[in-house]
């Protein structure tokens, strides 16, 4: 929590209001309790249209969707997670990847 109030501050303090934001990582939110605190910076999560979030950890077998992908002013369009032997030996985590195109609202 302490990490994602740091970050809100400083979106706010140095990134303009219309500007575009995409904030990624590994968000270890194993109980779920950032999505609040990140929509009231006006981030979404780059979800594709009701599909569930990918899993991504561990990186052997993939249980757990711990990393995420966030957005301002971007529409997500489609995720996808690279999966095999050699992204296992890269990381815990396997990559997650996220297809975001211009969102004119």
């Amino acid at each position: 929590m302490r990490q994602v109030e740091r970050i809100a501050a400083f979106i706010k303090a140095r990134v303009p209001p219309d500007d575009l934001v995409v904030l990624a990582g590994d968000f270890n939110d194993w109980g779920e309790r950032l999505g609040g605190p990140i929509r009231a910076m006006g981030l979404r999560c780059a979800e594709y249209a009701g599909s569930p979030p990918q899993r991504t950890f561990p990186s052997r077998l993939p249980l757990f969707s711990l990393d995420r992908i966030y957005a301002r002013g971007l529409r997500c369009v489609g995720t996808h997670v690279p999966r095999g032997p050699v992204w296992a030996r890269m990381s815990d985590h396997l990559p997650l990847v996220a297809e975001l195109e211009l969102a004119f609202e």
